[in-house]
């Protein structure tokens, strides 16, 4: 940096007019002692609005924006534009306004004017993080509190087309919640900052509370803004103290959300509620047998056949996974269904008032960690149809189907029906430290393709941890968060919940094979209950296991953070899909009455993706979870006959 940039009254010039006045300033913290859910401020105009206007051009015509899509975010992205510094003079040329603009930001009159507004002591100048975000259409950052690592001040700077404007319907607003208390985020948000033109939000990233995310943008136009953090001191600043750091990071979400407990299911009797990550003990059934009376109220005939749930058992102990189309019979489906689609015609239940008036639903929180409505199983006649399934999962008798089918004993469970509602439900991810069996039901309505590619979210996705738990969430935290990059410093390159980065293609390649499993699935299933003896489609449906798994997608997660300027001679970024992904274990988009069970290993994560508000519906499910005995035993034994379920 140049001595004449350094000079004071030259950086002054970067902002708007009469901003760096001791006017100015104490009006801004006035507005930011008085502010709520908790601190915050906002300045409209920041920044001189020739020299913003320059930097908008650099970021269309310069850049290059790199798509990235985990459990928390789906973003488009630039790099950590504190790597600015390294450009040679060629580029750095090209990017002449953003290279100001960044000085005048991080420089000592406007760390100190922030400072001074905030109350929150010295920044750092040596410590820079900052990065440009492109939410477009389907983009959007769930509810997280910023803390990590030594930030201080979050801010974010909108840069929308500023001759046409934002309207606020198109979505893209900042969002900031209240809180019951330290770390528990009210399931609905409190404030709405839209974006605007040349403005600036910030607030002082406080542990447990400086809860916020981004709102889904609902139109096909860039939602562009300059985001990022102004840091605590670092050694050998002034103001700098040994410490800090660890305590600011100590009762963050992100260490929450790090914990083995990993529970994504709430326990009774709120409305809304903090989870359980406890399975309920079980009795043991020693010898369990098939009540087809009362499994046949609700199962299709077919899959009770003896043949049939022999193959199902067959494929189970081969894969530890199977799924099982057409798995509700026709007339307790079609009862869930009107029951659905009438919901989803009505209005979607959304503060807690509204889902209380809902009979037995409740919303799960808090926010950081999940949110849906669900019902739990009651000893009381059920309400719905989707009672009636929650109660199901947890009877006896489904026990025993699941028991004879897996080979797998059961101890403790937990069972939910769940509704994830477009534009506001999701879970971020989770692990177990032991083996779990999961059943998740899907009771979706999918008439049409709306849900198949996954743009719409609703899909249950497992992937491997790697011994890596936490990175999921803190990949918001590290480069996809409204105002995330990764810094040289991070770990956010070994982040194993960045699935997806920029490529369709290998998104519709591994739900082609995941279709294609099921369908085989579904045709053995059917000959079956048609009273043919099964054996050309049951060979078809063993002969899926030779389909392309999920984990041999084609991986595109090659882009350098690092690269801002556009190479014109790049590939597009479906070109790099030969390379392998082995992360992603298996994918379940929104159906209807298909059920997955699957044994779940410990430290694979697991998560349902955001509903878009574009959804079609709401996502609709019921899982069940069951700790199991001997799983060793299982694996000993996954080689041998399985059993044909007529006992």
């Amino acid at each position: 940096m140049s001595k004449r940039r350094e000079r004071g009254h030259d950086i002054v010039e970067s902002f708007a007019d009469g901003l760096i006045t001791p006017e100015r300033r104490a009006a801004l913290h006035k507005q930011y002692t008085e502010s709520a859910p908790y601190k915050h401020c906002i300045i409209d105009e920041l920044i001189n609005d020739e020299l913003l206007r320059s930097v908008r051009r650099e970021i269309v015509e310069q850049l290059h924006f790199t798509p990235k899509e985990t459990d928390i975010y789906k973003i488009h992205q630039t790099g950590d534009l504190a790597n600015l510094s390294g450009l040679g003079a060629r580029e750095l040329e090209r990017l002449g306004s953003l290279f100001q603009l960044r000085n005048a930001l991080y420089s000592k009159v406007f760390r100190n004017f922030l400072s001074e507004i905030c109350g929150c002591g010295e920044l750092s100048g040596t410590k820079q993080d900052m990065s440009i975000n492109c939410y477009v259409n389907g983009s959007h950052l769930l509810t997280h509190d910023d803390v990590i690592g030594s930030r201080r001040v979050s801010y974010i700077l909108y840069l929308p087309e500023p001759d046409e404007g934002w309207d606020p319907a198109w979505g893209g607003a900042l969002r900031l919640y209240r809180v019951q208390e330290k770390n528990t985020p009210e399931p609905c948000w409190d404030k709405v900052i839209p974006p605007k033109w040349n403005q600036l939000a910030f607030f002082v990233v406080e542990p447990g509370y400086s809860f916020h995310d981004v709102e889904e943008v609902l139109v096909d136009k860039p939602r562009l803004a300059i985001s990022g953090w102004f840091h605590i001191p670092q050694k050998g600043e002034p103001g700098y103290v040994e410490g800090q750091q660890e305590q600011l990071n100590r009762d963050s979400s992100l260490q929450q959300l790090s914990k083995r407990d990993g529970g994504d299911g709430p326990e009774p009797p709120a409305v809304a509620e903090e989870p359980s990550p406890d399975l309920a003990p079980v009795p043991e059934l020693r010898n369990p047998m098939l009540d087809k009376a009362y499994l046949g109220r609700y199962l299709s005939a077919a899959v009770l056949e003896p043949a049939a749930f022999g193959a199902l058992s067959e494929s189970f102990l081969e894969n530890s996974v199977v799924q099982v189309p057409g798995f509700l019979n026709d007339e307790f489906a079609g009862r869930l269904r009107a029951y659905v689609e009438a919901a989803d015609g009505a209005k979607v239940p959304f503060t807690p008032a509204e889902v209380a008036a809902e009979p037995g639903w409740r919303i799960s929180q808090p926010a950081h960690k999940h949110r849906y409505l669900y019902q739990q199983p009651q000893a009381a006649e059920a309400a719905s149809p989707t009672q009636e399934l929650a109660d199901l999962f947890a009877s006896a008798q489904f026990r025993a189907f699941v028991q004879l089918l897996t080979s797998l004993v059961p101890t403790h469970e937990r069972v939910l029906a769940r509704r994830f509602r477009p534009g506001l439900d999701y879970t971020l991810a989770t692990y177990r430290d032991t083996n779990v069996l999961e059943a998740t039901l899907s009771v979706t309505p999918s008439d049409n393709d709306a849900w198949a590619t996954g743009d719409k979210g609703g899909y249950e996705l497992c992937m491997n941890g790697d011994d890596k738990v936490g990175n999921v969430a803190a990949a918001v935290h590290t480069k996809g968060g409204e105002g995330s990059s990764a810094a040289p410093d991070s770990d956010a390159e070994n982040d194993p919940a960045v699935y997806l980065s920029g490529s369709k293609a290998r998104r519709r390649k591994e739900l082609s094979n995941l279709r294609s499993e099921k369908e085989l699935m579904a045709e053995a299933i059917a000959g079956w209950g048609e009273g043919g003896n099964g054996e050309t489609d049951a060979a078809d449906a063993a002969d899926a296991d030779d389909a392309p798994d999920a984990d041999d997608d084609d991986d595109d997660d090659d882009d350098d953070d690092d690269d801002f300027v556009e190479d014109e001679s790049s590939d597009d970024a479906d070109s790099s899909d030969e390379e392998e992904d082995s992360s992603v274990l298996l994918t379940c988009q929104a159906s209807w009455n298909v059920l997955t069970l699957v044994l779940r290993d410990p430290g694979v994560l697991k998560f349902v993706k955001y509903v878009s508000q574009n959804a079609p519906g709401s996502r609709w499910d019921v899982t069940g979870e069951w700790k199991v005995a001997d799983t060793q035993a299982f694996f000993a034994s996954s080689d041998g006959d399985s059993s044909d379920g007529d006992e």
